[in-house]
């Protein structure tokens, strides 16, 4: 009788052990893929206002025909504050222009849907500008980073991505070579140096953080350092873009200058 039930029990802590290895096998490990995709849905779905501030520094410097003592620096530098309802569109920005080697100027912005008005230091007035005025303005980079991040550009990367735990959320880092560069590129023509040629990528990395609770995209940095050589020229670039959000659906409506309101009526 003990026999039967030692075998009883035994059958039956076998046959437990064996559903918890099931049960655990059952559940599906979260890929960078799967977060994307839940980003993207939570802030298409339920984000309807966002605060962010978006800096990004292009730096350039072209070499021609070796001549290393005479190098030709430009870039610029945009440091924009945004608040931004969503859908309808109905954003204002505010950026300080740090052209290298010219003075620096304040710019504001106000999109309302489709249509862009601007004015800044130099000007003192307020103009329409026509669509597509944002990636005119700022770059690919920045405008796929504005108001918030599009997360449908990375996609491309899901499965290079490494997914990493962090406090109140995700990181999603991904480190990417020439091969990679040259994807990436494609998505975001401004990336890197303009002219075509022999690259050398020494750093091209970026990391999306992302808050566990409502799934919103919360940071996105990247950062490249590059090298390219064309014609007997040679080209560095040097970019970084430090992009945060915050307030979601907590910030204060506001008004539009008479100007603005006037233009975005007719």
């Amino acid at each position: 009788m003990k026999k039967i039930v030692s075998a009883l029990a035994i059958g039956s802590l076998v046959f437990l052990l064996a559903a918890c290895t099931n049960s655990g096998g059952a559940q599906k490990k979260m890929t960078a893929g799967d977060l994307l995709d839940k980003s993207q849905e939570a802030m298409d779905t339920s984000l309807k206002a966002v605060r962010s501030h978006i800096v990004f520094d292009d730096y350039a410097v072209t070499v021609y025909d070796g001549d290393i003592e005479n190098p030709e620096k430009a870039g610029m530098k945009y440091d924009m504050q945004v608040e931004a309802f969503l859908n309808p569109a109905k954003v204002h920005v505010q950026s300080k222009v740090l052209p290298r080697g010219v003075k620096a100027y304040n710019m504001d912005l106000y999109q309302v849907g489709d249509q862009v008005f601007v004015t800044d230091d130099r000007k003192g007035e307020w103009e329409e500008l026509p669509s597509g005025s944002i990636e005119e303005l700022f770059g690919t980079l920045v405008s796929e980073t504005y108001p918030i991040l599009d997360l449908s550009k990375f996609k491309e990367f899901e499965d290079e991505f490494v997914l990493e735990p962090i406090e109140y959320g995700y990181a999603l880092n991904l480190t990417l070579n020439r091969d990679g560069f040259k994807r990436f590129k494609e998505l975001f023509p401004d990336a890197g140096p303009r002219e075509d040629g022999f690259s050398i990528v020494d750093k091209m990395e970026l990391v999306i953080t992302i808050n566990k609770s409502t799934s919103y995209v919360t940071s996105f940095k990247m950062s490249l350092d590059m090298r390219n050589y064309s014609g007997g020229n040679s080209y560095r670039a040097r970019q970084k873009l430090n992009a945060t959000y915050s307030y979601f659906n907590d910030i204060e409506d506001f008004k539009l200058p008479k100007e603005v309101s006037n233009m975005a009526a007719e």
